[in-house]
Parts: structure tokens; C-alpha cells; sequence
């Protein structure tokens, strides 16, 4: 017979693995959500073909050269 200490612990180890492993998915599908409506300065040197194509990768609209800044639309 399984002693109940050890199904409270492996219930709490259960919970907490599965609690973290929620919020690491969360701050994953959050990334692209940075992109948009932000200037980025560390994407380099700016070009808009090149900064339209970075911010697509998060953001619907792509994104332009704003003072030299790779900036993504909203």
C-alpha cells in the first residue's frame, strides 16, 4: 500500500512542474507581444526591408526605420 505522505509529495512535485512549465509558455507567446508598437535599436542597422521582415516575425504589420531605429507597427 502507497503511503499518503508520499502521494501528498508527489501531488506538490506534480503541481509545481506543471505550474512552471505554465508560466514558460506564457513568457514565450508574450515575446511577439514585445516586438509590436516598440522602437528596437539592438535589431542594428536599420533598413526597412530587413526591419519589416524582423517584426513580422511577431507582429501582424511589420515594421519600418524610424530615426534610424527599427521601429514595429502596432
Amino acid at each position: 500500500m502507497v503511503h499518503p505522505r508520499f502521494v501528498f509529495f508527489a501531488f506538490l512535485a506534480l503541481s509545481v512542474l506543471l505550474a512552471v512549465m505554465n508560466e514558460d509558455s506564457i513568457l514565450s507567446s508574450n515575446k511577439g507581444d514585445s516586438l509590436c508598437c516598440n522602437d528596437h535599436p539592438e535589431f542594428g542597422i536599420c533598413t526597412n526591408k530587413s526591419c519589416n521582415k524582423w517584426c513580422l516575425q511577431g507582429c501582424t504589420r511589420g515594421g519600418f526605420c524610424k530615426r534610424k531605429i527599427c521601429h514595429c507597427y502596432c
